[in-house]
């Protein structure tokens, strides 16, 4: 998935899951962002910082890498075990590091 594709499907997804739930608004002051932050991460403008996309994440009631999933694929459902849990956070985890080294590579690529 390119950084676009991950910046598109990450828009899509939450405007999806915060649907008849929240306004931009009330999104954002729910997790403690302004209303412009969440207009530019649905605007395809930026990423979120990682700790407001666990933020976001969390008031959707969504796992982070289910807001990386694009619409169009069947919906996972997986059984909760121990192990699957550790999975699950194993793969969260691995998410957010290359949600992290895409945006230290976009910000490298503005600092230039």
């Amino acid at each position: 998935m390119t950084e676009k594709e991950l910046l598109e499907t990450l828009s899509q997804n939450i405007k999806f899951y915060r649907k008849g739930r929240f306004t931009q608004e009330t999104l954002a002051e729910k997790i403690g962002v302004s209303s412009q932050n969440i207009n530019n991460v649905e605007g395809k403008r930026r990423f979120p910082r990682t700790e407001n996309l666990i933020k976001i994440a969390e008031a959707l009631g969504v796992e982070v890498y289910q807001l990386f999933i694009p619409q169009d694929t069947k919906p996972v459902a997986i059984k909760k075990t121990p192990e699957n849990e550790k999975i699950k956070q194993q793969i969260t985890d691995e998410v957010v590091d290359d949600v992290r080294r895409i945006l230290n590579k976009a910000l490298d690529r503005i600092k230039k």
